[in-house]
C-alpha cells in the first residue's frame, strides 16, 4: 500500500526532470550563485529580489511544455523559438525583451567560424536562454557563473553574455590575423606553396562573421538608441558600448578580408611570374633544340640517295652538325638578349 502511494510522487520528479535544462542558477545580493534543479524552476522566478537564469537545450521537447506552462515566457516570444526564427532581434515584448542573435558554436575544431542561434527572453528578474546547437558564449557564463559572478539585472547577465560573445569573436580574428601574417611572410618569401587555400579560408571566415554579426550589431544600436521605458539607462549605456565593440571587430574581420584578398592578388602575381619564368626557359630549350631536331629528323629519314650512308665516319660529322646547329642558335639567343 505504501508503495503504491509513493508512485505518484516519483512520476511527478520524473516529469520535472524533463524540461531539457542545461543550467539554471538563482542570483541574491547576499549569496553566490546557486544552482537550480528543474523542479526549483518556476519557485526561483516567483522569489522576490532575485535574478535567475535558466539555459535550455532547445531540442528536447519538454522545454515547449514547460514555457507553455510558465507565465514567465509570453506568447510572441515562445513562438518565436518554436518557429525557429533565425532574424536578428532585440526587441521590446510586454515586460522583457526578445532576443534572436547568433553566436560562434562551441566545436571550433570542426569550423572555427561557424555560428548558431540563440534565442532570449529578458526580464529586469530574469534571463531565459535556448539554442539547438552548443555554443561559446553561453558556456563561457555559465563557467563564470559558477566562478561567482554577481549580477544584479537580467539586462546585465545580457550584457555580460554579449560581452563573452564580442570576446570569442575577437579572440577568432586575433587567430585569423596571425595566420595571415604568417601568409604574407610566405608569400613574401616567395614560398607560395599551399598559400592560396590558407588566404580563401580567411577571406571566407571574416566574410562569414560580416555576414552574421553586423545585423546583430544594427539591432543592438537599435535597441540602445531607442530603449523601453523599464530600461536603466546605465543598461543602455553599457548595450552601447558592447555595439561599438561588436563594430570594431567587424571592421576588424573586413580589415583582414581586404589583406587577403590583397595578397592573394601578390600570390597571382607571383604565380604568373614564375610561370612566365619557366616558359621563358621552356621557349630557350625549345629552340635550341629545334635546328637539332631537324637535323637528325633529316638524317634519320629511310630514302635513297641521303648522304654519308656510305662513309665510315658520317655519324659523327652529323653529331658534329647538330651539336654545331644547337650552340649556333643559342650563341645567337645570347647575342640578341644582350643587344
Amino acid at each position: 500500500m505504501n508503495a503504491r502511494t509513493q508512485t505518484p510522487p516519483v512520476k511527478a520528479a520524473r516529469s520535472l526532470a524533463d524540461f531539457g535544462l542545461i543550467c539554471g542558477f538563482a542570483f541574491r545580493e547576499a549569496d553566490p550563485p546557486q544552482p537550480l534543479e528543474p523542479a526549483d524552476m518556476q519557485a526561483a522566478l516567483d522569489v522576490p529580489g532575485s535574478v535567475v537564469w535558466l539555459h535550455f537545450n532547445a531540442s528536447h521537447a519538454g522545454v515547449r511544455r514547460w514555457l507553455a506552462e510558465s507565465s514567465t515566457v509570453p506568447a510572441t516570444a515562445r513562438a518565436v523559438l518554436e518557429d525557429r526564427e533565425i532574424r536578428h532581434r532585440l526587441e521590446s515584448v510586454e515586460d522583457g525583451l526578445l532576443v534572436v542573435i547568433n553566436d560562434l558554436m562551441y566545436n571550433e575544431a570542426v569550423d572555427p567560424g561557424e555560428v548558431a542561434t540563440l534565442w532570449a527572453y529578458v526580464t529586469p528578474r530574469s534571463l531565459i536562454t535556448a539554442r539547438f546547437h552548443p555554443v561559446r558564449g553561453t558556456d563561457r557564463l555559465r563557467s563564470e557563473v559558477r566562478a561567482g559572478l554577481r549580477v544584479g539585472s537580467g539586462v546585465e547577465l545580457l550584457g555580460r553574455l554579449l560581452d563573452l560573445q564580442v570576446e570569442s569573436i575577437e579572440e577568432l580574428i586575433g587567430r585569423l590575423n596571425d595566420d595571415l601574417d604568417h601568409a604574407e611572410d610566405e608569400v613574401l618569401r616567395d614560398q607560395v606553396g599551399g598559400q592560396r587555400e590558407a588566404l580563401n579560408r580567411i577571406r571566407r571566415l571574416c566574410a562569414h562573421l560580416r555576414r552574421h554579426f553586423r545585423p546583430q550589431r544594427a539591432a543592438i544600436q537599435k535597441l540602445a538608441t531607442r530603449p523601453p521605458a523599464w530600461l536603466a539607462e546605465h543598461e543602455s549605456e553599457r548595450l552601447r558600448g558592447i555595439a561599438d565593440d561588436l563594430g570594431y571587430a567587424i571592421d576588424e574581420a573586413e580589415h583582414q578580408q581586404e589583406r587577403a584578398k590583397i595578397l592573394l592578388e601578390e600570390l597571382a602575381s607571383r604565380e604568373a611570374e614564375f610561370t612566365g619564368r619557366n616558359l621563358y626557359v621552356l621557349t630557350i630549350y625549345t629552340v635550341v633544340f629545334m635546328p637539332m631536331t631537324l637535323i637528325s629528323g633529316i638524317f634519320g629519314m629511310n630514302v635513297a640517295g641521303l648522304p654519308g650512308t656510305e662513309g665510315a665516319g658520317s655519324f659523327w660529322w652529323v653529331m658534329a652538325l647538330i651539336v654545331a646547329a644547337g650552340a649556333a642558335t643559342l650563341g645567337a639567343l645570347l647575342y640578341r638578349q644582350r643587344r
